[in-house]
């Protein structure tokens, strides 16, 4: 199944109303114009990840929350199961990836990513406009959601010994190696033992996804081999997401995120860290 989308698939299919497109815009992120509006495309429904779509009562950034929440939140915003969506950002390529990638453990089947965004969006001369569409809440009730798409902190402890699957950290190299500070406070400095660095950075090109010949080239580089099964991590699991994507792209499909990622790990003494500090 493709994930990348076109804008101009997008507008094909709206006539049919046979899809729901989704605005996954991080509020600390969103793009407003030099007169201080959204840009939004038409039809758009709101995913508001930061306040919505997280555990509100985790103290780590993001958390993916509890099944029965996302069922709930999921229906109120007129998704089921069988609902064709796609996800785009106003940055191009960023936190859309997060919500394909929450969706897709929710069971919720058909899933795309608008590739580029709205600067694709706009770039390909449709207009925009500045606000979301209200919901209109669906009958569903049950999502068929998919734990084995995640692991937490204890099977990534536990791998470093077991060699069951690869971490791939999506942070900025230097950040990943422990010679610049993290964002948050209270973090060490470094990585998961046994991890490998892939910078979300890496994969994209002006806000679009990179040619699967050079994705696969990318994680060949790594030692990495689409028969092996591969666990991504970031600051706080979005960014994660990305390279999830590109994997995907290049032909990976055992394919897992660690939510709590760096803001967890790095944050609990307890655990092992490698760096390259000097």
């Amino acid at each position: 199944m493709k994930i990348l989308v076109s804008p101009q698939w997008v507008v094909d299919m709206q006539p049919s109303k046979e899809i729901l497109i989704l605005d996954a815009t991080l509020k600390k992120t969103m793009n407003m114009t030099g007169e201080n509006k959204k840009e939004v495309i038409p039809g758009a429904v709101y995913f508001d990840l930061d306040n919505v779509f997280s555990d509100q009562y985790s103290e780590l950034p993001h958390t993916f929350p509890s099944f029965s929440y996302m069922s709930a939140k999921l229906g109120a915003i007129g998704l089921t199961p069988h609902t064709k969506v796609v996800v785009y950002d106003q940055q191009g390529i960023y936190s859309a990836p997060r919500v394909w990638w929450m969706l897709k453990v929710m069971g919720v089947e058909e899933v795309y990513i608008l590739d580029g965004g709205v600067p694709a969006w706009k770039e390909a001369g449709f207009a925009v406009c500045e606000n979301h569409t209200l919901p209109v809440a669906s009958e569903a009730k049950h999502f068929p959601a998919q734990s084995e798409y995640m692991v937490d902190k204890r099977a990534v402890l536990s791998n470093i010994n077991t060699h069951q699957f690869v971490i791939v950290d999506a942070r900025p190299a230097a950040r990943f190696n422990g010679v610049q500070a993290e964002p948050r406070a209270g973090l060490r400095c470094g990585h998961i033992p046994g991890s490998v660095n892939i910078p979300f950075t890496e994969v994209l090109a002006e806000g679009k996804y990179k040619s699967r010949d050079f994705l696969s080239a990318l994680f060949d580089r790594q030692g990495l081999s689409p028969k092996k099964s591969l666990v991504f991590s970031c600051g706080s699991g979005v960014t994660a997401c990305i390279v999830l994507i590109a994997a995907y792209i290049a032909g990976f499909n055992h394919l897992k995120v660690y939510d709590g990622s760096w803001a967890e790990w790095g944050a609990d003494g307890a655990l092992p860290v490698q760096s390259y500090q000097v």
